[in-house]
This record gives C-alpha cells, structure tokens and sequence, in this order.
C-alpha cells in the first residue's frame, strides 16, 4: 500500500451521509468518487488484513483520455483502495477540503 494522505481531499456535505474522495494528484487528478460498502477480513496471525469495498465514480475530467481502459480500471481501484487504507490507518491526519485540520495534537 502506498502512503497517499496528501493525494486527496475528503469532501463532507450535509446532503450525503458519505464523504466524497477528490482525488488531487497523479493520472487520475480531479477524478471524485464515494465509497458504498467497505469490509475487511479478521486476520489471523500471518494473514494480511484484506480490504473490500464497492465504490461510485462521480466525477471524471472530461478531458480524461483512455489508455487501456480495462487496465485504467484496475489502476484506478488499486489507487482508491491505497487512499481507502489510507483513510483508515491515518483517519486522525486528514484534511478535509474546508481546510479544517483534523491532526490531533500529543500532549
């Protein structure tokens, strides 16, 4: 997984219970889309944790031009499920697109 906390932006609205991810840099810049259903697996000791999530494309560039498309689409997936963990592992660290800084402080 790669780390990409500054790759995107999370955008909360009032009318949609579910934040949408902007994503901000890299080939799929200003792409926008939503998560629908996340799950993970309970691993054992030696297993890897394994996410699984369903997802709704909201917005592309039109200027968007395919490569592959096929292979634009598992890119893609790869790239929103590295900013899924992300999001996860580095929740207390996003940045939400009004700016508000949600880094907590240690004391």
């Amino acid at each position: 997984m790669k780390v990409l906390t500054n790759n995107y932006e999370v955008i909360f609205t009032k009318e949609k219970e579910t934040a949408r991810i902007r994503i901000t840099k890299g080939k799929f810049i200003n792409f926008v889309y939503s998560y629908d259903k996340v799950s993970m697996n309970n691993p054992g000791e030696d297993d890897e944790l394994k996410l699984s999530f369903s997802y709704e494309l909201i917005e592309a560039p039109e200027s968007y031009q395919y490569e592959d498309e096929e292979a634009d689409k598992a890119e893609f997936e790869e790239t929103i499920g590295d900013i899924l963990y992300d999001i996860i592992v580095n929740t207390d660290k996003i940045q939400e697109k009004d700016g508000t800084d949600n880094t907590k402080q240690s004391d």
